[in-house]
């Protein structure tokens, strides 16, 4: 992603987080740190970085993803990521942000987006909760290049 001048925005942690900052290197990386309690410190490849912002909530943090970028990739995660996602979804559907591409990149054999979008058509849509159309609002990837492209 970095030679194609983009900059790589994580939550700074470990893990998926961390692979994408130790690729993008310190001068393309930027991380959104959140303290809390149990959870992750900044990994060494932001940490100390002038790039790492720490958050005490998640409000403020989300609305810094939003604003520093100009898409997001979701990979597989617990429910900080839905909410993340979530976020995107309502401000976009809601019309008080501008979309923008929201990627569910998953590993080529998983399926983890695939199970989400079948929720979200199963019973949102079925239900009237939300258009059919909100659903053009996120794309689906199986590769890094894929979600690039």
């Amino acid at each position: 992603m970095v030679h194609r001048d983009f900059q790589v925005i994580t939550g700074a942690g470990g893990g998926i987080m961390e692979a994408a900052n130790r690729g993008a290197g310190r001068e393309k990386s930027f991380g959104l740190n959140i303290k809390l309690p149990s959870e992750q410190s900044a990994n060494p490849y932001i940490d100390n970085d002038p790039h790492l912002m720490k958050f005490k909530y998640f409000f403020t943090r989300k609305l810094m993803f939003i604003k520093e970028s100009s898409a997001t990739v979701l990979l597989p995660g617990g429910f900080g990521t839905l909410d993340e996602g979530f976020e995107n979804l309502t401000l976009f559907q809601t019309g008080k942000c501008m979309p923008r591409p929201i990627v569910l990149l998953d590993h080529k054999d998983d399926n983890y987006w695939d199970r989400w979008i079948d929720f979200i058509s199963s019973v949102m849509v079925e239900q009237g909760f939300i258009s059919k159309n909100d659903l053009s609002l996120v794309y689906r990837a199986r590769s890094a290049q894929e979600a690039i492209d």
